[in-house]
């Protein structure tokens, strides 16, 4: 269907009036649908039930919801840590993590214990605008590789501080499962956190990187190697935004080699 608006046709009630007369987004006249264009091309529920289909037509009962009745950990919200988490215990919850995620056994399937110190910061990665996703289609692109040639961290100005870190330093970034080199990034970007009372450092790293430069020499490895393998209860999807790192200055590295 050519949707613009989805489930449009719950703004109208049984007879195709719009429920909202100043503003409408669609109404049934001479046996039509006029405004913008209809989400599906049934008459109004009353006008001819045979031959109509209800509003909400991506569920399976056509109608709204006020919760989802297909999660797996059930209808209503709640918040549990990640698997790697900065702290010992849920402050929300009796339960520390989702128990119905899906969560894997391997070599490389390592996980640091929530609270420990160490890998006592937060680590999440995220896309960069000149490399879309993982770079396959920008990566050799020269003028983007420019204003992104290599991997970076970015940390707030406190941790730098904290740690002696400069910008353009050569850090590691480790996790329990790998460990990454990047230049640092101070920013204004992050700020410490406080959780019960304490403060809680977070660092930023793109992750498409991990491959060779045209002309040889690395753009860095990839932030893949720091993140666990375990899978959101609903969708599978990884959890790449929360997990636990620590970070380091290379002893004497400074500029933006990383190979």
């Amino acid at each position: 269907m050519n949707r613009r608006i989805i489930y449009n046709r719950a703004s109208v009630d049984l007879n195709g009036v719009p429920w909202d007369s100043k503003r409408p987004v669609i109404s049934w006249k001479d046996g039509k649908w006029l405004g913008d264009i209809a989400d599906g091309p049934w008459p109004p529920m009353a006008v001819d039930p045979a031959a109509t289909r209800y509003p909400f037509l991506m569920n399976p009962e056509g109608l709204g919801r006020l919760f989802s009745a297909s999660l797996v950990e059930g209808p209503f919200p709640e918040h549990y840590e990640p698997l790697e988490s900065p702290l010992a215990a849920n402050l929300l919850n009796g339960a520390m993590l989702n128990p119905a995620v899906r969560k894997f056994q391997g070599v490389m399937d390592k996980v640091a214990p929530c609270g420990g110190a160490e890998f006592p910061y937060i680590g999440s990665t995220y896309r960069v605008t000149e490399h879309w996703q993982t770079g396959v289609m920008t990566r050799h692109t020269p003028w983007l590789l420019e204003a992104v040639p290599q991997m970076f961290v970015e940390l707030s100005l406190e941790l730098a501080e904290e740690k002696n870190i400069r910008p353009g330093d050569i850090v590691l970034v480790k996790s329990a499962r790998g460990q990454v080199k990047a230049v640092a990034m101070p920013t204004m970007r992050l700020k410490p956190l406080v959780v019960d009372g304490k403060p809680v450092h977070m660092v930023g790293l793109p992750w498409c990187f991990g491959w060779l430069m045209p002309e040889g020499g690395r753009g860095g490895d990839s932030a893949n190697l720091l993140t666990p393998t375990i899978g959101d209860a609903n969708t599978g999807i990884p959890e790449s935004k929360a997990f636990l790192v620590n970070i380091e200055k290379v002893s004497g590295a400074a500029g933006l080699q990383l190979s």
